[in-house]
């Protein structure tokens, strides 16, 4: 084997550019359960264009079991109170979050949050919106399930479509993306 072939052996590289959209990707499902009342202004929110999210990596345990999924939900964007079935670990990438918890507390970045399984979270996107990676390990699958409606966050949210849709129609891209959109 050559001195390259070796340098390059269990080293993978995935594009930004090419990676699916999540809901495309099989890997996310969601759960609305007892909560089904939800379903329609997240549909809502999914049609005015609010996130951006894309698969950035997904490996089967034996490669090492790690995902990574990219987020960017656009300025004033609520983010539904809503758990996972696996442990994630999320890092800040740009923008910021609000209202971390129904907190007064701002995550920049550089900040990180992890939210254990079954643990319920939510925060609102700031002014600039939030880039945001979701890291999971060991989990073929990750099921979203949406929780009750706490602190009057579906009101919020449909508020927020009202007041944000032809600015958020306007972005087109969160700037992870479109600084990897850029040719070479």
């Amino acid at each position: 084997m050559t001195q390259e072939r070796q340098a390059t052996v269990g080293v993978q590289v995935h594009r930004a550019a090419t990676a699916p959209e999540l809901h495309q990707s099989g890997v996310s499902t969601s759960d609305f359960g007892a909560n089904e009342h939800l379903r329609e202004v997240a549909t809502r929110l999914a049609s005015s264009e609010c996130s951006m999210t894309r698969l950035l990596v997904h490996q089967r345990p034996e490669e090492g079991g790690l995902s990574v999924v990219y987020l960017y939900f656009k300025p004033g964007f609520p983010l539904f109170r809503h758990k996972h079935d696996v442990d994630t670990l999320y890092v800040v990438v740009s923008g910021s979050a609000v209202d971390f918890m129904g907190r007064d507390e701002v995550l920049r970045p550089g900040d990180c949050f992890t939210v254990q399984a079954g643990t319920p979270y939510f925060y609102t996107a700031g002014p600039d919106g939030v880039e945001v990676l979701e890291i999971l390990r060991d989990s073929e699958q990750v099921r979203v399930i949406y929780v009750d409606d706490a602190d009057g966050r579906l009101e919020e949210a449909e508020a927020a479509v009202r007041e944000h849709a032809a600015e958020w129609q306007q972005i087109t891209s969160g700037p992870l993306l479109a600084a990897n959109q850029s040719p070479e």
